[in-house]
């Protein structure tokens, strides 16, 4: 049986999956840095991993690794990573064991925001504008370049839309404290139209489907504002679109010699139907994204991502009638949590068909400057994605959440 080597950076429905295939064996590798994300009990059910330290020299650390295999017998013949964090890192190990990964450069392509759309454009998909600024004052002439527009400053690295800031004026720049000279941030001019999602898989260089994703508000913004936080499938290709997802993932998938995998896409849509590239992940989506375009299309599409870096031919066989699912992030707050919307009651809602809360009565809660603060999620199912967003609303309005400020007395109690 052949082996395949993946880099689990937490606990996830892909390490599950991994672990209920009969057809492969597979070889867990981790950090010393990332380990803290497991649970105490995880790590001692799941004690069959590699652990690599991170901060040594890493030639060595390779070196042993290769000794250990060899000890082991240990043929590697696969690799997987679905972490962003860790994509150059875990690329960087497959290429030493000569494996099927991406090169430095793709790596670049698909997790440095300014590589990134630097080769957009190279392939022909105009970007908004940007550009890496290393001080305030390279801001403030990217705002006068665009005059009486917004802006928005983030880093290049970007994830889960930590350090992003929407920049109207010159003020909002003391919200900005950060280490701008190490050209690790940019900023780039902001983009009217709505914000969608594509997600796809990909086998040996051909998308072999391409699912699209609704997002009616900005996913960081609706997450600070407390405003609906959603995302769901769209199960037939709106008529007015003027490009045909799979086709438009195909040019980027050639233009970046991808082959095996799947692509997560951010893509800003105008009201004539003309489509431009925001940000690509080479990974799984993130939120339910992945459970929901396997629920609205009935098949599993991490299996079919395992099938894919296996090299095994994948026939993607959908149900009848495709559906619409999508994730709701119910609103968090700050402080002490008096009252919440128990799961029990969520549930019971139309179109809801599962859920999980992060917070309870009595907990003391931060928000945090993300787009996944939440207090839980739900999970709804309509034929569309206009009756899923009906059945959302309608779960959003009726959850509740109160808390209060316990510094100094309750003088501060707000209801969603």
């Amino acid at each position: 049986m052949k082996t395949l080597l993946y880099f689990e950076e937490y606990e996830s429905d892909l390490s599950k999956a991994l672990r209920r295939r009969k057809d492969i064996n597979v070889l867990f590798i981790r950090t010393d840095k990332n380990i803290n994300f497991f649970s105490n009990e995880y790590l001692e059910k799941y004690k069959d991993y590699y652990q690599f330290f991170y901060y040594n020299d890493f030639d060595i650390e390779i070196h042993k690794f290769k000794n250990w295999l060899n000890h082991k017998k240990i043929k590697v013949d696969y690799f997987l990573n679905d972490s962003e964090f860790y994509m150059e890192y875990s690329n960087k190990i497959a290429d030493k064991l000569g494996l099927d990964c991406l090169s430095p450069e793709q790596v670049k392509w698909v997790r440095d925001k300014v590589a990134m759309k630097d080769r957009f454009n190279q392939i022909g998909l105009k970007t908004v504008d940007y550009q890496i600024v290393t001080s305030k004052k390279d801001i403030l002439e990217f705002m006068k370049k665009h005059l009486g527009e917004p802006i928005i400053f983030k880093p290049r690295d970007l994830m889960n839309s930590k350090n992003v800031f929407k920049i109207d004026c010159i003020s909002d720049l003391d919200q900005i404290d950060l280490n701008l000279e190490d050209e690790r941030y940019m900023v780039e001019s902001y983009c009217y139209d709505q914000e969608w999602s594509i997600e796809s898989l990909v086998q040996n260089g051909i998308v072999l489907d391409s699912y699209v994703t609704y997002i009616p508000n900005r996913t960081l913004w609706a997450a600070m504002d407390n405003r609906l936080n959603c995302h769901m499938t769209v199960p037939k290709t709106p008529k007015y679109f003027k490009f045909i997802p799979k086709d438009f993932i195909q040019k980027i998938v050639d233009g970046m010699n991808l082959k095996n995998g799947v692509m997560t896409i951010e893509v800003f849509i105008d009201d004539d139907g003309n489509v431009m590239p925001s940000e690509l992940g080479w990974r799984l989506p993130g939120c339910q994204a992945t459970k929901n375009h396997s629920l609205s299309y009935g098949f599993d599409m991490i299996d079919a991502l395992i099938d894919i870096v296996i090299h095994k031919t994948v026939d993607l066989k959908y149900r009848d009638e495709i559906i619409s699912v999508g994730d709701l992030y119910l609103p968090n707050k700050s402080g002490l949590i008096e009252k919440i919307t128990p799961l029990e009651k969520l549930l019971k809602m139309n179109g809801v068909i599962d859920g999980e809360m992060f917070v309870k009565t009595g907990d003391y809660r931060e928000k945090r400057r993300v787009g996944n603060d939440a207090s839980g999620w739900v999970q709804v199912s309509g034929k569309n994605e206009f009756d899923t967003l009906r059945k959302m609303q309608a779960v959003y309005d009726d959850f509740e959440i109160v808390s209060s400020d316990d510094i100094g007395g309750r003088k501060y109690v707000k209801k969603i």
